[in-house]
């Protein structure tokens, strides 16, 4: 079995940090609380509408992407009601929606 050279393996580790620090980085983010907007990030095969209408909060842009949705939290449950309804990520939608704007 052939080992990889020090040099490989730093290249590999790298490869992996560039990779996963977008993901780490939403991971850390302050959880929303109730009457701000959040992100609803649902696995790839999910329906993230579908997510937020079964936890009864309320979508607040007119369009949806396939693995996320804008809602609206009404409550300081609607982020457990989101999670126990298959949401993978919950996270601070207000920086999504500035985006969005422009």
């Amino acid at each position: 079995m052939k080992f990889l050279s020090p040099d490989t393996a730093f290249i590999m580790a790298s490869i992996m940090m560039v990779i996963c620090s977008p993901i780490l980085s939403l991971l850390v983010l302050p959880r929303p609380q109730a009457g701000e907007i959040a992100l609803v990030i649902a696995a790839p095969w999910g329906d993230a509408a579908g997510i937020a209408d079964r936890a009864n909060v309320s979508e607040v842009a007119p369009e949806s992407a396939p693995l996320g949705v804008l809602v609206a939290l009404d409550s300081p449950q609607s982020v457990a009601r989101l999670y126990s309804q298959g949401a993978w990520l919950v996270i601070d939608g207000k920086g999504v929606l500035e985006l969005c704007a422009t």
